[in-house]
């Protein structure tokens, strides 16, 4: 859906993005991982012409963007920041309405789509809809920035650091949402992050960088496993990387299904750093395990996290 071709960016003396080449599968979530000043930032708004390339090319679904009117692009691209931008003096209904209503929606398709994405973004539309932006929870705004940049059905959903701003219950919450709202819609989201335990929580795919170039792209487990060098490695936690790993790794994937046992099971789509928190809390060295999705159950011990 989103491709890069050896895209270049420099701003004076520093080159921001240096011969990047990575693609972004369609109905996927690709997280720009890196400190900062690593590029993850200037990536995005290439991808909706914020800023050009030196060099290379940004194509989405096939088509360089190049050859795309810029006010065209954007219409079909969502957009999320951390600062979030609502428009203060709009209620929240108006606020999603933004760009259905810029390209001449009919007023009831506009109302239906509103009441749908405030549905999905988990706001009553009776209780908030006619709010005003200062009346909300910065959770609550979040949501509202992700329901106006999903408002006229984009094909791409970009997001830069928009969880940043948020205490971290609200922020842990706001990241289940996107993970809900992500696999219910399809949408391919390009989402750029400081935040190692972010990134391995939301993505299906990491591209890490450095200094404007990509060091190493691939599944979160994929990278924990076998980082590309010592950076990555080192960015990951070093020592600690095998903790990261626990976040990476389903239940179900270590669990022995060939046994059971007693007690309240754990599921086994959660991580194992939940089994892991569970036997300490319980201190329990094995913990029964549910697959609701394929009706199966088993157990998960202490050197199944470590060994299997």
């Amino acid at each position: 859906m989103i491709r890069f071709e050896g895209v270049t960016k420099i701003f004076g003396a520093l080159r921001a993005v240096d011969e990047v080449s990575l693609n972004v599968e369609p109905g996927t979530l690709c997280a720009l991982l890196g400190p900062s000043g690593s590029g993850k930032s200037t990536l995005l708004r290439l991808v909706n012409r914020l800023v050009e390339p030196d060099a290379g090319r940004v194509l989405i679904a096939g088509e360089d963007i190049a050859g795309l009117p810029p006010v065209e692009l954007r219409r079909r691209i969502g957009y999320v920041i951390q600062s979030i931008g609502l428009f203060p003096h709009w209620s929240v209904a108006r606020n999603i309405a933004t760009v259905p209503r810029l390209i001449g929606w009919p007023r009831e398709r506009i109302k239906a789509r509103v009441r749908e994405l405030m549905e999905l973004v988990e706001l009553d539309p009776v209780q908030h809809g006619a709010r005003y932006p200062d009346q909300l929870s910065g959770g609550q705004q979040q949501r509202v920035g992700v329901a106006r940049a999903l408002a006229a059905d984009p094909d791409v959903l970009l997001m830069d650091e928009p969880f940043g701003a948020v205490d971290p219950p609200t922020r842990r919450g706001l990241q289940d949402s996107l993970t809900a709202i992500q696999r219910r819609t399809g949408k391919t989201v390009l989402f750029v992050t400081h935040d190692v335990e972010e990134a391995i929580r939301l993505a299906g795919t990491i591209a890490v960088l450095s200094h404007g170039k990509l060091l190493q792209l691939g599944p979160p487990a994929e990278i924990l496993r076998r980082p590309a060098d010592e950076e990555v490695a080192r960015f990951f936690g070093g020592p600690l990387l095998g903790l990261h790993l626990l976040q990476a790794t389903m239940i179900g994937a270590r669990a022995d299904f060939g046994e059971a046992a007693d007690g309240e099971p754990i599921d086994a789509s959660a991580p194992l750093e939940e089994a892991l928190a569970r036997m300490i809390t319980e201190r329990a060295l094995r913990l029964p395990v549910i697959d609701r999705a394929n009706g199966r159950h088993g157990v998960i011990t202490l050197s199944d996290l470590v060994a299997r």
